[in-house]
C-alpha cells in the first residue's frame, strides 16, 4: 500500500512539474498564436492556415536560433530580430491592409513601442 501511495505521489509531482516548465511545443504555440489572430483580425479560412504555417515557421526558427546561440546573446537577438522581421513580411502578403493594421497596432501596444506620429505605426506604404 505504501508503495502505492510513493508511486502516485512521485507521478503526480513528475507531472506538475512537466506543467510548470510550459513543455508547450512550437505547433501548440503557433496554433494558439492563430486562434487568437484569427478571433481578433478575424482572417478567413484561407488565411488562418497561412497565418499557422508562418507562425509555425517563426517559432520553429526561434527554438533553433535560442540552441545555436544561447552562448551569444548579440547574435542571437541579430537573429530573432531577422525571424521577426521576415513574419512581418510574410504576414503582409496574408493579410488585408485593414488587417495588417490592426494587427500592427495590437502588437504595438503588447510590446510597448511608440506609434509613427500620423501613420498609427503602419509602414507608409500601407497606409492608403
Amino acid at each position: 500500500m505504501k508503495r502505492i501511495i510513493f508511486l502516485l505521489a512521485f507521478v503526480f509531482t513528475t507531472l506538475a512539474s512537466q506543467a510548470q516548465t510550459g513543455a508547450v511545443t512550437p505547433e501548440t504555440r503557433a496554433q494558439n498564436m492563430t486562434t487568437t489572430m484569427t478571433q481578433h483580425l478575424k482572417l478567413n479560412a484561407a488565411q488562418a492556415a497561412k497565418v499557422k504555417a508562418i507562425n509555425l515557421t517563426s517559432i520553429q526558427q526561434l527554438e533553433k536560433a535560442k540552441k545555436d546561440h544561447k552562448s551569444d546573446p548579440r547574435q542571437l537577438k541579430a537573429t530573432m530580430d531577422l525571424i521577426s522581421a521576415t513574419r512581418l513580411e510574410s504576414l503582409k502578403g496574408v493579410l488585408s491592409i485593414t488587417q495588417f493594421q490592426q494587427y500592427q497596432q495590437q502588437r504595438e501596444r503588447k510590446l510597448g513601442i511608440p506609434s509613427q506620429a500620423g501613420t498609427g505605426g503602419v509602414p507608409q506604404e500601407y497606409n492608403n
